[in-house]
C-alpha cells in the first residue's frame, strides 16, 4: 500500500511542479540571453538592466523553491486534514504510510529541486565551459565527502546535506497535523506552528553557539602566535563539532516531529 500511496501522489504533483521548473528554469535562460546581450553586469552601458535581469532570475529560483516546498506540505495537509480526508482516512492505509508515502514524494522533489537550482544559478553565472567543467568534477566532489578519508567535518556536512530534505519536509508535515488541533483557520495555524518550530529550531542552534564559543575562546586565549596550526586545529574542530550537535538536533526534532504527526493522524484527526 505503501506504493501504490506514493505512485498516486508522485502522479498528481508531479505535472504541476515540472512545468514550474521548467518555467523557471526558461526565465533563467532568457535572462542570461539578455544579460550577455547587454555585455553583462560590469558593462558601464547597460549594467543597471543587466543587473536588473540578474535579480529577477534569482528571485524566479528562488520562488521555484518555495512554492515546491510548500506546495507538498499543503498537499498533504489538503489530502489527509481538509475535506478530502475523509477519502483519505477511509483507505486501508496506515498512518505510517500516508506520512511515508506522500513524504517520500516531497522528499525527491526537493531533491530535484536543489538540483535544478544549482543548474539555474550556474546557467546566470558561469560560462558552458566554465558548467561542463563545475558538473564534471561535481560527482566526484560528493563521493568525496564520504570516501574513508574524507575530513570529518566533511563527512558531517554531507549527511546533513543528505538529510535536510527530510527535516524540511517533516517539520512541513508536522506542522499541518498539529494545525489540524484547532477548531477553526486550520491551514493558517498550521503556518503558525510552523513559524515557531522553526524559531524554536533556531534558538536551539543560539543555544549551541553559546555554549561552543565561551570553550573556543579560552582554548584560543591560550595559544601563542606561533601556535597557527594549534589554532586551526582548534577552530577547525570547534566547527565540526558544532555542525555535529546541529545534526544531532535536528535528528531528535524531526524523529519527535514524526512521532507527533503519527500520533495525530491515529489519535486527535480532527477533519474539516
Amino acid at each position: 500500500m505503501l506504493k501504490k500511496v506514493f505512485k498516486h501522489e508522485w502522479h498528481t504533483i508531479s505535472p504541476l511542479l515540472l512545468a514550474i521548473h521548467i518555467i523557471g528554469l526558461s526565465v533563467a535562460v532568457i535572462c542570461r540571453i539578455g544579460i550577455n546581450l547587454m555585455g553583462g553586469v560590469q558593462s558601464s552601458n547597460s549594467s543597471i538592466m543587466a543587473v536588473f535581469l540578474l535579480i529577477a532570475a534569482i528571485i524566479a529560483i528562488g520562488c521555484v523553491m518555495v512554492f515546491t516546498y510548500f506546495y507538498t506540505g499543503y498537499r498533504f495537509y489538503k489530502r489527509v486534514f481538509a475535506q478530502q480526508g475523509y477519502l483519505t482516512n477511509t483507505l486501508p492505509v496506515t498512518a505510517d504510510q500516508l506520512i511515508w508515502g506522500k513524504g517520500f514524494t516531497g522528499i525527491i522533489w526537493l531533491a530535484i529541486t536543489f538540483l535544478w537550482a544549482i543548474i539555474a544559478s550556474m546557467i546566470l553565472v558561469l560560462s558552458y565551459r566554465d558548467a561542463g567543467e563545475f558538473f564534471r568534477e561535481l560527482p566526484n566532489v560528493l563521493a568525496s565527502l564520504f570516501c574513508p578519508g574524507a575530513p570529518a567535518i566533511a563527512r558531517t556536512a554531507g549527511i546533513s546535506l543528505l538529510l535536510t530534505p527530510f527535516f524540511m519536509m517533516i517539520q512541513i508535515y508536522v506542522s499541518a497535523a498539529v494545525g489540524n488541533l484547532f477548531t477553526g483557520h486550520k491551514l493558517l495555524a498550521a503556518a503558525v506552528v510552523y513559524l515557531g518550530l522553526y524559531f524554536l529550531q533556531q534558538i536551539a542552534g543560539i543555544v549551541i553557539m553559546c555554549i561552543a564559543a565561551p570553550h573556543l575562546r579560552t582554548i584560543t586565549s591560550r595559544l601563542t602566535i606561533d601556535d597557527s596550526t594549534a589554532a586551526v586545529t582548534v577552530v577547525y574542530d570547534a566547527v565540526n563539532y558544532s555542525l555535529m550537535a546541529a545534526l544531532i538536533f535536528s535528528i531528535v526534532f524531526s524523529v519527535v516531529f514524526y512521532f507527533l504527526c503519527r500520533y495525530v493522524l491515529n489519535h486527535r484527526l480532527n477533519l474539516e
